[in-house]
């Protein structure tokens, strides 16, 4: 693991908080959301008509931490709520907020049971919504506002990113692989780092204000880090480890070996540029890796009314009544089948697929150059 990295952002992250925590930004609002909830959703049963109104006022304060442009899940908790509200209450109650007993693996196969059986309320009652969809991110929100001091927030590129830079050995996974015990663990050794920053931690704790959760577990911060590590580009000018090389010393002439020097350093620039340009466009990605269009309903002029069946970001695969097709999403390919909101969805992975292209692009240059 680089240590040195990881005490790198985080000193970044100090030097840019009045750019984060400041009026433009306003990142504290997570913390604010966590105390929102904290005490709205803990209040006696008694003080809420119903768990609509409970639910409401508990996520008054989200922002942009579970619903986004695009995605609606918690909006989505309300509308299928309405359609079967106990099966909503139980799913928060006893399966999502089950007690775990400070278990990790329990706490997963909470989160993995939730997912699937909110997602048979989704495509029962609302099937052409994908906005409406609940992921591990949404899951991990919930589940860190309600028990902070032991959950993580978990955000796919966030964990990822960081744990190509910080050199962390143990594979997170992702999708059916995603393994949550093992990215607790990384956040584990975030939060330790954390601690060794005490001018950090004192003005993080001066900033808050009597809207914020004091969450002095840093559970909170730990995953903000990854956050605004990715959002304000901090990365930028690192080399994440497995990029290192090892190169066997020059034996030759010390004018061959200035030769060498200066054509290996003018080598490890372009490398630098490279990689700051895809860190750069991987920044700025839409982070359509997170959204899951399987089991949503679409429709098409010549095959009907199909389902999502599998997803590679932006390839999907849709099963009609009679046939099986696989389709690029993309506004270009104007056979693919049509999603409810349908613009909003094709333009993010259009956008996609421009941007993967380019980076795809720079990374064959990378590998040229490192070989």
């Amino acid at each position: 693991m680089n240590i040195d990295n990881l005490h790198e952002l985080i000193n970044r992250y100090e030097e840019n908080l009045d750019l984060i925590y400041g009026t433009k930004h306003y990142e504290l609002f997570k913390w604010q959301a966590m105390k929102t909830w904290q005490q709205e959703w803990k209040k006696p049963a008694d003080c809420f008509a119903t768990f609509a109104d409970r639910f409401n006022a508990a996520r008054k304060d989200f922002s942009l931490f579970v619903d986004n442009s695009r995605m609606h899940p918690s909006t989505g908790v309300i509308k299928i709520w309405e359609q079967d509200p106990q099966a909503v209450e139980q799913l928060f109650s006893e399966v999502l907020f089950a007690d775990a007993h400070n278990d990790a693996s329990v706490v997963q196969e909470h989160m993995d049971t939730f997912l699937d059986k909110y997602e048979g309320l989704r495509q029962k009652y609302f099937p052409g919504n994908w906005s409406y969809k609940q992921d591990r991110h949404s899951a991990s929100v919930f589940l860190a506002l309600n028990d902070p001091s032991f959950n993580y927030v978990y955000k796919s590129s966030e964990a990822l990113t960081m744990a190509k830079y910080i050199g962390y050995e143990t594979d997170i996974g992702s999708g059916a692989y995603f393994k949550l015990p093992v990215y607790y663990q990384m956040c584990d050794l975030i939060v330790s780092a954390l601690k060794d920053h005490p001018s950090l931690l004192e003005e993080h704790f001066k900033r808050m204000d009597d809207r914020c959760y004091e969450d002095r577990s840093l559970h909170l911060l730990a995953f903000d880090l990854m956050y605004c590590s990715r959002t304000y580009r901090f990365y930028t000018g690192l080399i994440a480890p497995e990029s290192t090389r090892i190169r066997k010393k020059s034996t030759s002439s010390s004018k061959a070996a200035e030769a060498l020097a200066r054509k290996e350093e003018e080598r490890n620039t372009k490398i630098a540029q490279l990689q700051q340009e895809i860190d750069e466009l991987e920044s700025v990605a839409d982070n359509c890796e997170d959204i899951s269009l399987i089991g949503v309903q679409v429709s098409s002029d010549k095959y009907g009314t199909g389902t999502v069946v599998s997803q590679d970001i932006n390839k999907i695969g849709v099963q009609f009544e009679e046939v099986l097709k696989s389709f690029v999403l993309d506004k270009k390919y104007s056979s693919r089948p049509r999603f409810e909101d349908d613009d909003t969805i094709v333009e993010a992975f259009t956008i996609y697929g421009q941007r993967m292209e380019k980076i795809n692009s720079l990374k064959r240059q990378l590998e040229f150059l490192r070989k």
